[in-house]
């Protein structure tokens, strides 16, 4: 019998009708199930996993989509800027070299991976730092040149992902406890926006007894 997934442990049927309490469980069986225990999983076998910090990365962009509850399309940069601030903070510095330090990781990270299926010039990987990212960049007179691109990156991957894996909780325990009005709204927002629910029946783009049929898609 073909079964309908929405998440490693759920089916559809999980969302039939999509209560607020349903919609989280599934949200954090498809992060914790699709994304974060993978991630982990390579560790367990490679602590210098590229692959595991390739997951994580995608995190960054994508939680913030559900903490503002708007669409990412044609901004993100900003959204991954954003989700990444939310999980990573930088030691001593202004707001402004925050943002400067996150839009670099942007292209070299996330763009890095998404379109050169690697991560570009600058990024290394290493277990012997205790950060979960150690950066160097260049001054001009005694200042960051926010001019410049960064110098260096090291990720330490294990603790790279467990700092996702921390905000995660936390964020799923704040949506399950929905004391934050603004937090819970904005999460279901993102829902309306990108998993298109109430539309019973289809699988796959089409019905279920057609797609048991054979059917093609655009048979009657």
């Amino acid at each position: 019998m073909f079964k309908h997934l929405v998440s490693p442990r759920y089916t559809y049927k999980k969302l039939e009708p999509p209560f607020y309490r349903d919609v989280v469980d599934v949200f954090e069986d498809r992060m914790r199930g699709w994304v974060l225990g993978p991630a982990l999983q390579l560790l367990s076998s490679d602590p210098n996993s590229v692959a595991a910090i390739t997951l994580a990365t995608n995190y960054f962009e994508g939680i913030e989509i559900y903490h503002s509850g708007e669409d990412s399309r044609d901004r993100s940069r900003e959204f991954f800027r954003r989700g990444f601030q939310r999980v990573f903070s930088v030691r001593d510095q202004p707001p402004d070299v925050h943002d400067y330090i996150a839009n670099c990781l942007y292209g070299m990270l996330r763009c890095g991976f998404a379109h050169d299926s690697m991560f570009r010039s600058g990024i290394n990987v290493s277990t012997v730092r205790s950060e979960p990212i150690f950066i160097t960049y260049k001054k001009k007179d005694g200042e960051v040149d926010m001019s410049a691109r960064l110098e260096s990156v090291v990720i330490n991957p294990s603790v790279f992902v467990s700092g996702v894996e921390r905000h995660f909780s936390s964020y799923i325990s704040a949506l399950r406890r929905a004391r934050d009005i603004t937090l819970k709204s904005n999460f279901e927002k993102a829902i309306a926006l990108k998993w298109q629910l109430g539309r019973p029946g289809n699988v796959i783009g089409i019905t279920e007894e057609r797609f048991f049929s054979g059917a093609l898609p655009g048979e009657s």
